[in-house]
């Protein structure tokens, strides 16, 4: 028997397969094979894909993979017999088994444009700006957007289908992330096209048949109609009867959250990018999808997501300062660290909002590579990821609705001695005036509190508060969000998020209503948000919220060794603004 499946991927987004090589133009390019043509390499493709069937397996057969936990052991789970077991072994009795899924090099079909370079900085939570002290400053090569990839993947005789498919109906629903800095805007990708070709190899004359084809993938005369669809509405039916999963467990999967909505400015807006200044003349210029492409700039998702990140923290360090009543207090609370507070070694000084990862590191003796659980990090780390934990909270790019409008504006430094202009320090830069950007959020697996956090960033969003890019202190970048629709995926009705209420009976009636509207999405059920269903919605996000101030009154888990020993807010303001005034 000979089984293909294949189809096409679309990057819905700009892509970075990064190679692990560098050049005089970029830190990081691109993967490309011998031949010098870019490719997703099968391992990456089978990567992520193993990944995301990883969390569903358990719903399909109740069974969490083994093997991830404890690295002795071989493993017989589901995606360990279709994958191939993470720690094979070579007892006698040994369980282990290959692959029985062969994922081939995903080949470029279709190139939207050049690929090109894209500049990063590390913005320092305390100041705002650019962290110049870590010199976090980076660029890599991108794929554009809408560049389309081949897919194709064999399938063993014994391979488990209906698992398989699971997987591929969540990256046919657009679920699909490949690549490099996907939780920053890069990687987002759709299935399209999807075909599976089963051809009977029983007889010598279909084998020889066989054989003499050169490319017997693309022999289409057996192609199985509606295989996907078909076996998705049975991967989703068995999974909803296995009831709900372990909320405690992360790596079940239970329900996702997936945002989009229209980011409009109030006035100019600039993403600053260094290949669109130069081409351009200007000191500054907004990014663009391609080299030249002025009728496509693009509001990066990384930048997006710093913003919102940064005010999310801002919201918790507030709310955490104001429930403390010391210093000690608060560093043993905090709800979120300093991702670019690193010490340099052991016997430095304690920095103000040090890391998790430098505190784990120089007070408990555990290098980057020592499994820690998430419950050793702080709020914002287990939210938003960080080196030590993959993020589940991405931001894609967002592109630009209709026609793009310029401004040209110029800009002069004031000498603070003098009052007038200072000399050399004169620039312009070319922004986009008022424009309007449709911009992708997807949670995975977000827990209630982390929901409640969220909205009450996208409340302060909706408001008009936050600024994006650059020049936020000369009044640029200043947006609204509107226009939003919301999707909520469960497998299960008990996988809905609860959060804290006063009404519990209440809020399980807004769940069941919201959940007998669900509409079937990939292999979950998706309740989408309507102006219909506004109460049941508004209902959960309060109890979010709840959920969401009872845990930052939790101490962390590891208060020993772990605790901050300096802060931004206690320290500092207790030095600068004593309570004695003397004149």
């Amino acid at each position: 028997m000979y089984k293909i499946f294949k189809a096409t991927l679309i990057a819905r987004a700009a892509v970075h397969i990064g190679s692990g090589m560098d050049s005089d133009l970029s830190d990081a390019l691109i993967r490309r094979n011998a031949r010098g043509e870019i490719i997703i390499p099968g391992t990456a493709i089978a990567g992520a894909l193993r990944s995301l069937l990883t969390r569903l397996a358990p719903r399909l057969d109740g069974r969490e993979c083994a093997a991830l936990t404890d690295a002795t052991i071989s493993c017989d789970c589901a995606v360990c017999r279709l994958f191939g077991d993470v720690n094979p072994q070579d007892e006698a009795k040994s369980e282990s088994a290959a692959s029985r899924v062969l994922v081939f090099d995903a080949k470029l079909i279709a190139l939207a444009s050049p690929t090109t370079i894209r500049d990063g900085v590390g913005i320092d939570r305390a100041s705002r700006a650019s962290s110049r002290a870590d010199a976090v400053k980076f660029d890599l090569e991108i794929i554009p957007a809408q560049s389309q990839f081949e897919l194709r993947m064999e399938l063993r005789a014994d391979a488990n289908e209906q698992l398989l498919v699971a997987g591929l109906a969540e990256w046919h629903a657009g679920r699909a992330w490949l690549g490099g800095r996907v939780g920053r805007g890069l990687g987002a990708f759709r299935l399209d096209a999807p075909k599976f070709i089963e051809r009977e190899l029983k007889t010598a004359n279909q084998l020889v048949a066989f054989l003499k084809e050169d490319h017997p993938w693309e022999n289409e005369s057996a192609v199985e109609p509606r295989w996907l669809e078909e076996r998705t509405d049975r991967a989703r039916t068995c999974a909803r009867e296995n009831g709900a999963a372990d909320a405690a467990s992360p790596l079940v999967a239970r329900c996702w959250l997936a945002l989009e909505f229209t980011l409009a400015a109030q006035g100019p807006l600039l993403t600053n990018d260094s290949v669109a200044s130069g081409t351009s003349g200007f000191d500054h210029a907004p990014l663009l999808a391609a080299v030249d492409a002025w009728g496509k700039p693009i509001l990066t998702g990384a930048g997006l997501r710093g913003v919102l990140r940064s005010h999310a923290e801002r919201i918790a360090r507030t709310l955490a300062t104001l429930n403390a009543s010391n210093a000690q207090e608060f560093n043993v609370k905090c709800p979120a660290c300093d991702p670019h507070s690193k010490r340099k070694n052991k016997n430095a000084a304690s920095l103000a909002l040090e890391s998790c990862d430098s505190l784990l590191r120089f007070e408990q003796d555990k290098e980057s590579d020592a499994r820690v659980e998430s419950g050793e990090m702080c709020l914002a780390c287990r939210m938003f990821g960080s080196p030590r934990f993959g993020s589940r909270f991405l931001v894609e790019d967002a592109a630009l609705i209709g026609e793009p409008k310029y401004k040209m504006l110029d800009f002069l430094a004031i000498d603070r001695f003098t009052g007038g202009g200072r000399e050399g320090a004169k620039f312009d830069a070319l922004a986009l005036w008022q424009p309007e950007f449709r911009a992708r959020l997807f949670f995975d697996n977000p827990v209630a509190w982390e929901l409640g956090w969220l909205a009450l960033v996208l409340r302060d969003l909706k408001e008009g508060w936050l600024s994006v890019g650059f020049g936020a202190a000369k009044g640029m970048g200043r947006v609204k969000m509107h226009d939003w629709t919301g999707r909520l995926g469960v497998i299960h009705r008990a996988d809905f998020p609860r959060g804290k209420s006063e009404t519990p009976d209440e809020i399980e009636q807004h769940i069941a209503a919201l959940d007998d509207a669900a509409v079937d999405d990939g292999a979950y059920r998706a309740a989408i948000a309507q102006e219909a269903n506004r109460a049941q919605w508004l209902a959960l996000a309060q109890s979010w919220v709840a959920a969401f101030h009872d845990e930052l009154l939790k101490e962390r888990p590891c208060t020993t060794g772990l605790e901050l020993k300096r802060d931004t807010y206690f320290d500092r303001v207790d030095s600068l603004y004593r309570k004695e005034v003397t004149l």
